[in-house]
């Protein structure tokens, strides 16, 4: 009983008790003067008027003026101003109320903070994904995307949120997965090619948020853009490359078994025309050979099975006994085969004899696909953007536009019929060159124009020392 009575006691507001007391106190003392003498009412009221105004102060400054000071500052609060700070320095009951109002926003900010902290750790995780990633409510109304999709669609983020997805990406197929999606609540993955910002294949999955609140409904869905496209390219070059090399293979393997079943029936009694046979089963023995070890040089520089030397390399020494090895068959053909390079290049750090492969498939080239009278013209000098380049180039029949962004394929060639006319090779000349230059730290560009000519140019880079030099 004794700890109820003292817990009560110091629950109760001691000052309001007291201020209430004195009220009481004046108007008992006004009814007794009335009741004494009614006369002395006029009195009585001058008498309690002072009074009454003081306690009227008192409590303007005790309770009004910091209710109007607490009403002010919650109402910014209220608008988003949690900055604000109620400050009484007084030490009674409202006081306590401004503490525990400023005690609570501040705990707001601390929780609005975190919110957006998290907010931002999310749209970072989600910004550093590869993939799209679009976020949806049961309505189909757009909640958030990443990076990714803003490219995809070339909007802000800000213009997407609460934007229906169907009227954004109006694609048939991608809209009835999405229904599919968010009226069943199940996972949906499919392969889909959309035409924003280009032709592009995405494998498209649809993941339920089942139990979430998102936008004020529940059961919204995220789609998951992952582009494919690289490696439907890849599975496309990889049949196209089995389908060529079954192909070169097939021509050197039926013409040989065709020779070989009629010198078997009888022919090779006929001894000049069994040579003839024999002869042309060499040829295309070694036809089949040269293919072979292409490929596996391609395949061996590509995987980065053989390590280049490092070696000083003078491309104008290279370059000249590169041209001294083709300039009985450009003689042959009428062909000008002329050494423009610079003197004075400094060498290079590279293998010797994987850039004289370089040079002289790029040579080779360009003398068969030059017609007679024709000149090639070999050039190098110093970059302009730093390092060492070599152009070879020609006055041939030249590539066409849709061609150049493939010439540097395996097993592609411009015109095969017009290639075999020129004795060229299976298309994998350009692609180890390729290969070779990227694996020296260079690079190899092309610019052609039918009926004109092509001109092959190899950059490579320059050792460090010499670099500080120039």
């Amino acid at each position: 009983m004794w700890k109820l009575w003292r817990k009560l006691v110091r629950r109760v507001s001691w000052r309001v008790v007291a201020s209430y007391f004195f009220l009481v106190f004046i108007f008992f003392i006004a009814v007794r003067l009335y009741a004494v003498s009614p006369e002395n009412v006029p009195g009585a009221v001058l008498f309690s008027l002072p009074f009454a105004v003081a306690l009227a102060w008192v409590y303007y400054r005790k309770f009004q003026q910091p209710l109007e000071q607490i009403n002010a500052i919650t109402r910014q609060m209220a608008q988003g101003q949690l900055n604000k700070e109620i400050r009484i320095l007084s030490n009674d009951e409202i006081a306590e109320l401004a503490h525990n109002i400023n005690a609570l926003a501040g705990r707001l900010r601390e929780t609005i903070s975190e919110i957006t902290d998290e907010k931002n750790r999310m749209q970072a995780i989600l910004n550093s994904m590869s993939d799209g990633v679009i976020a949806v409510c049961r309505g189909g109304r757009i909640i958030t995307v990443n990076h990714v999709v803003e490219q995809i669609l070339n909007q802000r983020q800000e213009d997407l949120v609460g934007k229906d997805l169907v009227g954004v990406l109006r694609h048939y197929d991608f809209n009835r997965l999405l229904k599919i999606a968010l009226q069943s609540q199940e996972e949906i993955s499919e392969e889909i090619q959309l035409l924003v910002p280009g032709a592009r294949i995405y494998r498209v999955t649809f993941t339920p948020l089942l139990g979430s609140d998102l936008g004020g409904d529940r059961g919204g869905v995220v789609v998951v853009l992952r582009d494919v496209t690289e490696r439907h390219q890849v599975e496309q070059m990889r049949s196209e490359f089995i389908a060529n090399v079954s192909h070169e293979l097939r021509t050197p393997l039926t013409s040989i078994s065709g020779f070989l079943e009629t010198l078997l029936d009888g022919a090779v009694e006929d001894r000049e025309l069994a040579r003839h046979f024999l002869q042309i089963i060499s040829d295309e023995t070694r036809r089949i050979t040269r293919l072979l070890d292409d490929l596996f040089a391609l395949s061996n520089i590509e995987y980065r099975r053989v390590t280049p030397r490092r070696d000083q390399v003078y491309l104008v020494d290279l370059v000249e006994r590169v041209r001294e090895i083709f300039l009985p068959q450009a003689q042959e053909k009428n062909v000008r085969l002329v050494n423009n390079m610079q003197h004075d290049l400094p060498a290079v750090v590279g293998d010797s004899d994987m850039l004289t492969r370089v040079l002289i498939n790029l040579v080779d080239n360009a003398i068969k696909y030059t017609p007679e009278g024709g000149t090639v013209s070999i050039k190098g000098g110093l970059a302009d953007a730093g390092g060492v380049f070599v152009s070879v180039s020609d006055t041939g029949i030249g590539i066409p536009a849709d061609s150049l962004p493939r010439v540097f394929e395996r097993l592609y060639r411009v015109d095969r019929s017009r290639a075999r006319g020129n004795g060229s090779g299976y298309g994998l000349g350009l692609a180890i060159v390729k290969h070779i230059v990227e694996l020296h730290r260079g690079r190899i560009e092309v610019q052609s124009t039918p009926g004109v000519g092509s001109t092959f140019t190899v950059f490579l880079p320059l050792p460090e020392e010499t670099k500080q030099l120039q």
